[in-house]
């Protein structure tokens, strides 16, 4: 089956059961298979929640409540684990609803020896692997149509708003050139001037973003400049939460990198900070804060560290963080497809860099 560790979960509160579960797993010689064992519905459910096991095999006969209960309620949790229901003989409604459920297999309990156990679990992983590339795939058709929604949206404010843009623009450098002896009015009317190449170089930014869902060229990217564009973007929330950023890639870092990608995993990272750092500041640090990007080089590739003074990230979720739809955020808050975007995208499987995420976790967090 497999050489690694194979953890398998029993939900059973028949001690019986429980007993010749474990006799038939040590039939079939696989000491590498481990079986933990809950023997309630609350005890299994929050043991599925924790995402710990590869497999797991559920009775229908739980008490007041049943297996076909516990397993609805861990699919809407977002439990990707391939789950088996144990049914008695006769029960064929019960194992048609459990395969309509999301079940990955049934078995009943007589029939069940070394051979069928062995083939189930093979079978049932297989199946689960290969859902879980059919989401990999939601993901990347969500995500570029995502993209070509933003490209179509940038392209239509960078006409509405460039074009009369354009001319206030002008109209205010007329007006300085009228002032050269005012230098009160002046400077005003130069304000006028900067922030309209502010809102311009938004757009800019917009457009650049989008660009980058329909190219898969790479070229010498400006990193500093990259960075700079994406903070622009990000400059209000950072104020809105009193963040400071800083930018300590050096002006003259050139990487070898599809723009467009990276711009949007940039983006995502840097709004995954500030969704951090708010949430440090609804658990009582208000002040403070801080996002840094930098860089360093390592051999062909380039380390891109952003660092945050956000809540950080618990062990428990580490390992989740490039699975699609994975998301800590209230319903309706995130989709889970920030960080998986890097991942996902053929532009960014190709850039010559790789990304270091260091969430800074201070005390108390």
């Amino acid at each position: 089956m497999r050489s690694r560790t194979l953890r398998i979960l029993l939900i059973d509160d028949d001690l019986d059961d429980q007993v010749m579960f474990r006799s038939i797993i040590a039939d079939i010689g696989a000491p590498e298979w481990k079986v933990d064992v809950c023997a309630d519905y609350d005890s299994g459910l929050k043991a599925l929640k924790k995402d710990e096991h590869d497999i797991c095999f559920l009775d229908y006969r739980l008490g007041a409540r049943t297996g076909l209960d516990l397993l609805r309620d861990a699919f809407q949790t977002g439990c990707r684990i391939p789950i088996v229901l144990l049914t008695g003989f006769g029960e064929a409604e019960v194992d048609r609803e459990a395969m309509r459920s999301g079940a990955a297999d049934y078995l009943v309990k007589d029939q069940i020896n070394a051979t069928v156990l062995e083939r189930c679990v093979r079978y049932a992983i297989r199946r689960a692997e290969t859902l879980a590339a059919l989401r990999d795939r939601e993901a990347q058709v969500l995500m570029q149509d995502r993209l070509a929604s933003v490209g179509l949206l940038a392209s239509s404010l960078a006409h509405e708003i460039g074009t009369p843009l354009g001319v206030v623009r002008g109209r205010a450098e007329f007006l300085a050139l009228q002032l050269k002896d005012n230098d009160t009015i002046r400077k005003n009317v130069d304000i006028i001037i900067a922030q309209i190449d502010r809102v311009s170089g938004l757009i800019r930014s917009l457009l650049q973003l989008a660009r980058g869902g329909g190219s898969h060229e790479t070229s010498a990217v400006p990193l500093s400049e990259v960075t700079r564009e994406v903070a622009e973007l990000l400059e209000h929330v950072f104020a809105k939460n009193g963040i400071q950023f800083k930018n300590e890639v050096l002006p003259e870092t050139r990487v070898c990198a599809e723009s467009g990608a990276l711009h949007q995993v940039l983006l995502n990272l840097l709004v995954n900070s500030v969704h951090a750092i708010e949430t440090a500041i609804a658990q009582g640090r208000p002040t403070g804060h801080e996002i840094e990007v930098s860089v360093e080089e390592d051999g062909p590739h380039w380390i891109v560290s952003v660092r945050d003074t956000g809540c950080g990230i618990s062990e428990g979720n580490l390992r989740h963080l490039f699975k699609p739809f994975f998301t800590t955020r209230d319903v309706g808050s995130g989709t889970g497809l920030g960080l998986v975007t890097g991942s996902l995208s053929r532009g960014a499987a190709r850039l010559r860099w790789k990304a270091k995420w260091e969430w800074a976790r201070p005390l108390g967090c």
